[in-house]
C-alpha cells in the first residue's frame, strides 16, 4: 500500500511518500517491500504514484521514450497524460478502463498565466478514468492509507505553513501512520515543488526532520505526564 501526502505551503507544494509495497490481499497476511520509489520529477513538476506501480512506471518510461518527460508547467504536464490515455487504450485493448490495473498519479506544479504569476495546482490523474484531470482544492491531500494522517493534519495544518514546516509535517504524518498501520512504512521521501521547479530533500535532511519530530513528540508526552 501507500501513503502519499501533498501540502500546500506559503510558496511551495511539499510532496512526500513512504516506500512500502505490499504483496497479497491486505485483508490478510502480506509480504512487504520497502524499496519502492513513489516520487518522481516530471519537468518542473512533481509526480507521486499509487496503485499498480508497474503500470505507472511503464507510463513514465513511455514519457521518457517519447521525449515527454520534461513539461515546463503543470498544464503541459496534464496534456501529456491525455496522450497516456491513448497508449493505455492500445495496451489494454478490449479491457474497459474500470477493469484495468489501476494506476494513480498525483501531479503537483505551477500554472503560468503570464511571466509574473505562478499558481500552485495539484491534479489527480487516474488510469481508470482515462486520466481525466481532477483538480484538488483540499490540503493536505492524501492518497493510499490516509486515516491517521487525516486526523493529524486537522490538528496541525495551517494554510500559512512554511515549506520547511510543511516538510516536517509531511514526515510526521507518514511516520506516525507507519507506527500504527503496517501497510505504510520504509524510508520516507520528500520533495518541494516551487515556481522554480522540483527540489528533492536529501536523506540526511529527512532524517533531521524525523529526529526533530521525535523530540517534539517527547515534549508533548511530558506535557500530559506533568
Amino acid at each position: 500500500m501507500t501513503l502519499a501526502v501533498w501540502i500546500k505551503a506559503t510558496d511551495a507544494i511539499v510532496m512526500a511518500a513512504d516506500s512500502r509495497g505490499t504483496i497479497g490481499d491486505p485483508r490478510g497476511l502480506t509480504a512487504v517491500n520497502d524499496t519502492n520509489q513513489k516520487l518522481f520529477q516530471f519537468g518542473t513538476c512533481g509526480l507521486a504514484i499509487a496503485g499498480a506501480s508497474e503500470m505507472a512506471l511503464a507510463i513514465l518510461d513511455e514519457f521518457g521514450r517519447r521525449g515527454l518527460n520534461s513539461p515546463n508547467n503543470v498544464d503541459e504536464a496534464v496534456a501529456h497524460f491525455g496522450q497516456a490515455a491513448q497508449w493505455c487504450d492500445n495496451w489494454y485493448r478490449g479491457i474497459t478502463p474500470d477493469k484495468r490495473p489501476g494506476a494513480m498519479f498525483i501531479l503537483a506544479g505551477y500554472r503560468r498565466a503570464d511571466p509574473n504569476s505562478a499558481v500552485p495546482l495539484v491534479f489527480i490523474l487516474n488510469s481508470q478514468s482515462s486520466f481525466a484531470p481532477q483538480l484538488s482544492n483540499n490540503y493536505p491531500m492524501m492518497a493510499g492509507v490516509p486515516q491517521y494522517a487525516v486526523y493529524l493534519s486537522h490538528r496541525y495544518y495551517d494554510p500559512a505553513i512554511t515549506p520547511d514546516g510543511a516538510a516536517a509535517l509531511a514526515e510526521y504524518l507518514i511516520s506516525e501512520t507507519a507506527s500504527q498501520d503496517p501497510k505504510v512504512g520504509g524510508p520516507i521521501k520528500i520533495a518541494k515543488v516551487t515556481s522554480a521547479g522540483y527540489q528533492p530533500l536529501t536523506d540526511a535532511q529527512i532524517e533531521a526532520l524525523h529526529k526533530q519530530n521525535q523530540r517534539l513528540n517527547k515534549r508533548l508526552k511530558s506535557f500530559f505526564a506533568a
